[in-house]
């Protein structure tokens, strides 16, 4: 996992004041292998969807990359959403969507002060692509990311 990857775990273990999961393994705080998985999923669509936004509002449009990467990956990507809300609603339906929320957002928050520049913006836009050449593959391409 990535330096980014850790900041990002470490943004959503304060934001729910709970230990986040290793991404790497399961582990003893509730998060199984297949929720960690996940959860490294949610991540990095959610790392490509605010930089998208992001070299938008800096004059760089790449949105048809991410685009591209939403329609070719869109069943791995609910699949792993639908992971990570039956994890989280395991605490009961308003607890469970609460910190379902907090999660998204705070992951969403951990990258939103990142670089926007013309180099940032294309290997966004070519992890975006590449994510999309994945298809059907993305949990495989995610562990190397």
């Amino acid at each position: 996992m990535g330096r980014t990857s850790h900041v990002a775990l470490g943004a959503l273990a304060l934001a729910l004041g709970v230990a986040a999961a290793p991404a790497s393994a399961a582990s003893a705080d509730g998060w199984s292998q297949a929720d960690a998985s996940a959860g490294k999923i949610r991540e990095f669509q959610t790392k490509l969807m605010v930089a998208t936004l992001r070299c938008h509002a800096a004059g760089f449009n790449i949105q048809g990359s991410y685009n591209r990467f939403i329609a070719a990956d869109r069943d791995e990507l609910a699949a792993a959403n639908m992971q990570l809300k039956t994890h989280f609603m395991a605490a009961g339906p308003v607890a469970g969507q609460r910190d379902y929320d907090k999660y998204t957002t705070a992951l969403a928050n951990s990258y939103g002060d990142a670089a926007s520049g013309p180099g940032t913006c294309r290997r966004i836009a070519g992890l975006a692509e590449e994510a999309a050449a994945a298809k059907g593959h993305l949990a495989e391409m995610v562990e190397r990311e």
